[in-house]
């Protein structure tokens, strides 16, 4: 790799947004995670854990507090008093229904495709959810006091729900409840709240209460059978092994503590107390086990996953993919909040440092704060907050932005090389709808977009007007989901297309006849991370969730030789890695070299010397400290960041790099929960 100036970007500061719920979908290796600002994201876990598709946050659908899947649907309560179903090919509200009972705060789904739902006055509202539809069948008998938490048993016959002081068993054909189990008070003035429940294949019912108890009850007859002191604060979520011989607790307390079923004498068998794991500082609101696998998250934003043997903790930090955007020609960087944007002029280094120098570089001029730009929207309470931002890009010579939200798009014309940076509203026809991915040509002329409802949009831009060009639409055997990566070649003939089913098309730029099929790429079945297509030699670079790197000339329709070549000898220092590749780029300097970086490694590989079966000379790295390795002939790595989020050329002899410190998400977040030790806290 050439050596260059990298600018390390670290006023990137994204706040921790906790994590309240999750669901999994077994059948797709989906997880569903929403957070603190009612946003929603999927994460595809099949091989290395990556958000896939986001759902941003709307003022009408301000809170989740209960999440669940039922048959490959998409379904969440909150605090508004709805139901909401969510469409997963537009990223957006499909469609809702009020609940009897006010606000929301848990749910749960069974294999009928029924759906119950607990609200604040009491009331169980069942709903019915086939054929694409959602149907309210019942509520059963209204209890007192609001329902915390509540699960299917596994037959879905019966529903269990938790409330302050007591457990009741319902019978869902009847609407009665059968037992009522008292769960008791460590203080007379202090009720005790059920916060979450598990239900096994025998009805023994597993209980998490305000007191840090684990309790467990057998459903057939309504009696407490054991109780655990499992913490020293409340218990806020179960989870139970697919199996059912071991479960995992953890909540307020943060240590996750795992029992497991015996069997002891007289052909019995007794729940007991054994590992535990100190994952997160912070409270946790919500574990899953999936194949021995134990994802956690909760208020600092992580979704963790830990698993042994091997022993391992994988931590995935709360930010968003293509979250910054580097204009080139007028040097800005576009940073994507949840529901902001901020644009930056970066600084410049003296002039005069020669190139050879290694180390840290005086800069002539620092990075300038320059816009911020947000969309306000009229809530249920007639004020107005900021919406959600689904996609945004900026143009290469830092004069037009745009952004989408879940109620329209909007275009920008800027003036940012001035004393006083100012903006132009441009009215674009798309205004009223979203736009699920979006990117400019490297030339400025053309943005082209991707609506929810399909295809994508292209329009010519210039300062007089903003006119759409053409409408590119993809028939079933080309782009069947979300558009998730959209590029366009540093030569404007080439847009690259991947869905999150792993299609990719190439669409070529013919002068007089606009934007034409090209071709589509073979389909990979693991899902797509990141690609990229070199500026000179056309290759497309795609990179898959198992690390898996392909190279595709565009001139020939072929994988190339090394294409082949690590088919047949995949890199495993990478292929063992267990974070997905977040972006590719390519030496400017040096057609012959790749760089890949993940969240914290940025792996650079020299394809010749790949292919010769390497070469014992040093690595052409600047060797400024430890971080920097040859794993194998013709890799290095570069292990000096954390949360990387973006590694793009500025010129060509500069990079940024976008780095979001693990210090600027913590120190937000309210107080960890404090235990005594040996007397003292």
């Amino acid at each position: 790799m050439s050596l260059c100036k990298i600018h390390n970007v670290r006023f990137y500061k994204p706040e921790a947004r906790a994590i309240y719920n999750m669901a999994y979908l077994k059948s797709k290796s989906k997880l569903a995670v929403s957070r603190s600002d009612a946003s929603l994201e999927i994460w595809d876990i099949s091989h290395n854990a990556f958000i896939e598709k986001t759902i941003a946050s709307t003022v009408e659908n301000y809170s989740i507090e209960g999440l669940t899947w039922s048959d490959n649907r998409l379904f969440s309560v909150g605090l508004h008093g709805f139901l909401v179903e969510y469409d997963l090919y537009k990223l957006e509200v499909k469609q809702k229904t009020t609940v009897t009972g006010e606000a929301a705060f848990c749910m749960d789904s069974n294999s009928k495709n029924e759906i119950a739902v607990g609200t604040e006055q009491g009331y169980l509202n069942v709903f019915n959810v086939d054929n694409d539809e959602i149907i309210f069948e019942k509520f059963l008998d209204k209890q007192e006091g609001r329902i915390i938490s509540l699960k299917f048993d596994p037959s879905g016959e019966f529903i269990v729900s938790g409330s302050i002081d007591a457990i009741r068993i319902w019978n869902v054909a009847t609407g009665h409840a059968l037992h009522k189990m008292s769960t008791g008070r460590t203080e007379t003035k202090k009720p005790t709240i059920v916060w979450c429940l598990a239900i096994t294949n025998d009805f023994t019912v597993i209980s998490g209460d305000s007191r840090g108890k684990l309790t467990f009850w057998d459903g057939k007859v309504g009696a407490q059978i054991e109780s655990y002191q499992s913490h020293k604060a409340d218990i806020l979520s179960i989870c139970l092994s697919e199996d059912q011989t071991s479960l995992c607790c953890a909540g307020v307390d943060p240590n996750i503590i795992n029992y497991v079923q015996v069997n002891v004498k007289g052909g019995s068998q007794k729940w007991v107390r054994s590992i535990q794991r100190k994952i997160h500082e912070h409270d946790i609101r919500s574990l899953l086990l999936v194949n021995q696998k134990l994802y956690s998250g909760g208020i600092d934003g992580y979704l963790a996953c830990s698993y042994h043997p091997p022993k391992t903790l994988l931590k995935n930090p709360p930010l968003q993919n293509f979250c910054s955007q580097i204009s080139s020609e007028s040097r800005h960087i576009l940073l994507r909040y949840p529901k902001h944007l901020e644009i930056y002029k970066l600084g410049q280094s003296e002039e005069d440092v020669n190139n050879e120098v290694l180390g840290v570089v005086p800069i002539k001029n620092k990075p300038v704060k320059c816009m911020v730009l947000h969309k306000l929207v009229e809530g249920y309470d007639g004020e107005k907050d900021r919406e959600g931002i689904c996609t945004s890009c900026i143009s290469n010579n830092g004069k037009w932005v745009m952004f989408s939200t879940c109620s329209g798009t909007r275009l920008v014309n800027l003036n940012l090389d001035v004393e006083k940076p100012s903006l132009k509203k441009v009215s674009i026809d798309c205004k009223d709808v979203k736009c699920v991915n979006s990117t400019f040509t490297p030339d400025n002329k053309q943005l082209i977009v991707a609506p929810s409802n399909g295809g994508l949009k292209v329009y010519n831009v210039n300062e007089e007007k903003v006119e759409e060009a053409q409408f590119i639409l993809f028939n079933s055997s080309e782009i069947v989901d979300s558009i998730t990566h959209l590029t366009v070649s540093q030569c404007n003939k080439y847009l690259i297309a991947g869905d999150s089913d792993g299609n990719v098309v190439v669409i070529i730029n013919k002068k007089n006849d606009g934007w034409k099929f090209y071709c589509k790429l073979p389909k990979y079945h693991v899902p797509l991370t990141a690609l990229a297509v070199h500026p000179t030699l056309l290759n497309i670079v795609l990179t898959y969730a198992d690390n898996k790197i392909i190279e595709y000339n565009i001139k020939k329709k072929e994988f190339t030789p090394f294409s082949r070549f690590l088919q047949k000898n995949p890199p495993r220092h990478l292929t063992s890695r267990n974070y997905p590749i977040r972006n590719v780029s390519f030496d400017t300097k040096n057609e012959n070299v790749i760089i890949l970086n993940d969240d914290s490694v940025i792996n650079i590989i020299k394809k010749d010397d790949v292919m010769k079966g390497g070469v014992e000379n040093e690595a052409k790295v600047p060797k400024l400290d430890s971080s920097v390795s040859q794993n194998s002939n013709g890799f290095y790595s570069i292990s000096k960041y954390k949360h990387l989020v973006n590694l793009s050329w500025l010129s060509d002899d500069e990079m940024v790099a976008v780095e979001v410190s693990p210090l600027s998400l913590m120190e937000n977040l309210p107080p960890a929960f404090v235990q005594n030790t040996f007397g003292r806290k």
